[in-house]
């Protein structure tokens, strides 16, 4: 009679997850799969039709692809959850020029499709308020 309550209590600490032990061999082989994806694309102009200036790869967890700071652009990310919008800007001074560029970032984060488009007054701007996420080669500050 004693097996029904023990079963109970840990059925409901393992639901709360409070038991990771049978979650945790699951949970690491998963999280390669459902890591972040993304294809950036810088565009000259403010529309993404303008020629194309650079584009990159970017994979996540591990960190690679041919992006040129695949391991800091994807520390950034993962602590804004993949959400660009939220990825926290660095501040430096930019050039008052006005040479909009248009970047486009499509992939995915976690299993979810993102996609991110914003028109930038020049490359420098692009590239501060990214934290350099969109600092494609050619461009270093």
């Amino acid at each position: 009679m004693r097996a029904r309550p023990v079963r109970t209590s840990l059925l409901t600490v393992a639901a709360l997850g409070l038991l990771p032990l049978a979650a945790t061999p699951a949970a690491a082989h998963a999280q390669p799969g459902t890591g972040g994806r993304q294809h950036i694309a810088v565009h000259e102009g403010t529309d993404p039709s303008g020629p194309l200036l650079a584009t990159a790869r970017l994979r996540c967890f591990p960190a690679g692809g041919d992006h040129p700071d695949p391991a800091g652009s994807c520390l950034k990310l993962a602590m804004a959850n993949g959400d660009y919008t939220r990825v926290p800007p660095e501040h430096r001074a930019c050039p008052r020029i006005y040479q909009p560029v248009t970047v486009v970032a499509h992939g995915t984060w976690h299993g979810k499709t993102t996609f991110y488009q914003r028109t930038y007054p020049n490359q420098c701007v692009a590239n501060a308020e990214s934290s350099d996420i969109f600092n494609l080669t050619p461009w270093r500050d």
